[in-house]
């Protein structure tokens, strides 16, 4: 039974290899990327009333909508569009990424809490808190900068 057991082991073995090596890395990068873009995109809508001259529209839906609590209305359209446009992209790079994901966790609770009914936003939460308790993953600037800072730091 053992002999036998060590034998699927061996033949599993080069499969966990990519997947550890090729899958994880990858799966780790479109986690990043997908959280990002929902709430980049977001963030590009509110981006666009603004330059439209219907700034007003974001108030209101942050007024009447999804307020977010204690926080006044005309404060919360544009520290949330900074957030959604900025947050992301620190995400999909992988820089500074933890920062990032617990700012878009924080975003999702609060929209949670304010729209129940969409379960998206679970699936954003699960993502953000992934990235922030595992890292961003070797496909990421900030692995990148503590593969140099470690090898300057030898030096």
């Amino acid at each position: 039974m053992k002999d036998m057991m060590i034998k699927i082991n061996n033949l599993i073995n080069p499969l966990r290899m990519i997947a550890d090596k090729v899958g994880s890395p990858l799966l780790d990068l479109s986690f990043r990327l997908y959280l990002g873009w929902a709430f980049f995109k977001s963030g590009m809508l509110r981006a666009k009333d603004y330059f439209n001259g219907s700034w007003d529209t974001q108030v209101f839906l942050f007024e009447m909508e999804h307020p977010v609590p204690g926080l006044d209305a005309s404060l919360a359209a544009p520290i949330t569009t900074i957030a959604e446009l900025a947050l992301p992209v620190l995400v999909g790079l992988g820089l500074f990424s933890r920062f990032g994901a617990a700012g878009l966790f924080v975003m999702a609770l609060v929209i949670q809490l304010t729209y129940q009914e969409n379960y998206q936003h679970i699936l954003w939460m699960a993502l953000a808190a992934s990235i922030f308790i595992k890292g961003p993953g070797p496909l990421s600037v900030d692995n990148l900068m503590v593969k140099w800072l470690k090898r300057d730091s030898t030096i």
